[in-house]
């Protein structure tokens, strides 16, 4: 494409190209798109509009000041995750940068990633269900029963959820309630004895609740000693963590039962594993508004670091933190280019594909084992806590160092490439 100088209807102020500017940074950190990233956008918006703007991210809003004489500041909390409306908007902003177009396609790009909408809502509800059955398999689920009630009950938990926004329940009161309903039939599935000691039908519910995006940006922007921001996504994560910890304790305290601390673990046959990550793989995509032309990458890329994982513990017997680290960074080499290359955010693609990896069970066995403590609970439920607890600690900090080396050493090429 060849290329042109900005298209202008009418000449711009220099309000109005802030305006702009801070529309599409306020939009990018919403949707979750990473700080380095989003800088970069502002970076490229300025080299094609002729302006200097600086960008200044926090928590609650960001704000573009033009050297200091004029200052804009937008809400802008990056609670939510939307690949599609940062492609839309990234393309955009990428032309701007090559000076491909101008104002007024900037503006068009902006009011259609505005109108991005959440995936369909049954769409969602089918989504949820998949992919709490796919991680009941690959946590060792024995029966066809144990997979079909799971993946009903996240079935449920995904029509709760979506019922609550429109009641306009925040996330935390969301996933708490996905959770709640999660344990309250994981209880009554204990109670029938339709489940293991592993009580999948009550953990993997609570599983596809899992903030993983928000730990993997707060980990980038640490990284990038962005540290406010960093520790404010890391806490929103861990707000939410223990809200699904709690509704799914409670749940299954009122049931008369809880999560065992050491369940015996199951081996899964490797066809089986690699196809179930598969599975899980394709759902989260559905979660974080993802194109669909683009779900095969986190399918394929997420099913094949699964195998990974399955090899280095099974057949090498490695730890399973250690397990986790070589999967995601094959999955950070591979998918980091191609966030790039589609403009989506790498931390909803990355976490697609390792979701079968996150800890997400040593977390609730964690806050269930802590949970019990003031009523009675003895010495073996103390150390479950802390030996799950520190687990999780452990592989999260294995996925997220996985998942940043190879993204950081793309960047860097990257930017090498520019000079």
């Amino acid at each position: 494409m060849a290329k042109h100088p900005p298209q202008h209807g009418t000449p711009a102020t220099r309000s109005e190209e802030q305006d702009l500017v801070a529309g599409a940074a306020a939009l990018l950190q919403r949707s979750g798109e990473s700080t380095t990233v989003t800088l970069a956008a502002v970076d490229r918006m300025n080299r094609g509009l002729g302006t200097g703007f600086e960008l200044i991210t926090a928590w609650t809003a960001v704000t573009v000041t033009d050297h200091g004489r004029e200052v804009r500041v937008l809400s802008a909390a990056p609670t939510g995750i939307s690949m599609r409306a940062v492609a839309v908007l990234m393309k955009t902003v990428d032309a701007l940068g090559d000076r491909v177009g101008g104002r007024r396609e900037l503006a068009a790009a902006l009011t259609e990633a505005g109108r991005v909408r959440p995936a369909n809502f049954w769409l969602f509800v089918l989504a949820c269900a998949t992919g709490s059955a796919a991680l009941a398999i690959i946590f060792g689920a024995e029966d066809a029963t144990a997979v079909l009630l799971a993946a009903g009950s996240a079935a449920l938990g995904g029509v709760v959820r979506r019922l609550l926004v429109r009641a306009h329940v925040g996330p935390v009161g969301q996933v708490f309630a996905a959770a709640f309903l999660a344990g309250i039939i994981g209880g009554l599935a204990v109670q029938a004895d339709l489940s293991s000691a592993l009580r999948l039908i009550a953990v993997c519910p609570a599983m596809v609740l899992v903030p993983g995006p928000h730990i993997l940006n707060g980990a980038l922007d640490l990284i990038s000693l962005r540290i406010p921001l960093g520790f404010a996504r890391l806490g929103y994560a861990a707000l939410l963590l223990l809200a699904i910890g709690t509704g799914l304790a409670l749940a299954l305290a009122l049931s008369g039962t809880d999560l065992p601390t050491n369940p015996p673990g199951r081996t899964v046959p490797f066809w089986l594993d690699f196809v179930a990550a598969g599975v899980a793989a394709a759902s989260y995509p559905v979660y974080f508004s993802m194109p669909y032309r683009l779900i095969v990458w986190p399918v394929v890329v997420g099913a094949l670091a699964h195998g990974i994982r399955w090899w280095a513990m099974t057949v090498w017997g490695w730890d399973i933190a250690v397990g986790a680290f070589l999967a995601c960074v094959f999955v950070g080499a591979v998918l980091a280019p191609v966030a790039h290359r589609f403009h989506i955010p790498f931390a909803g693609i990355g976490f697609a594909a390792v979701v079968s990896l996150v800890p997400g069970v040593f977390v609730f066995r964690a806050v269930d084992a802590l949970g019990s403590l003031p009523f009675g609970g003895a010495v073996p439920q103390l150390l479950g806590a802390i030996s799950d607890g520190t687990t999780a600690v452990l592989i999260v900090m294995a996925m997220a160092a996985g998942l940043i080396i190879p993204m950081q050493i793309y960047a860097l090429f990257t930017r090498t490439l520019r000079l």
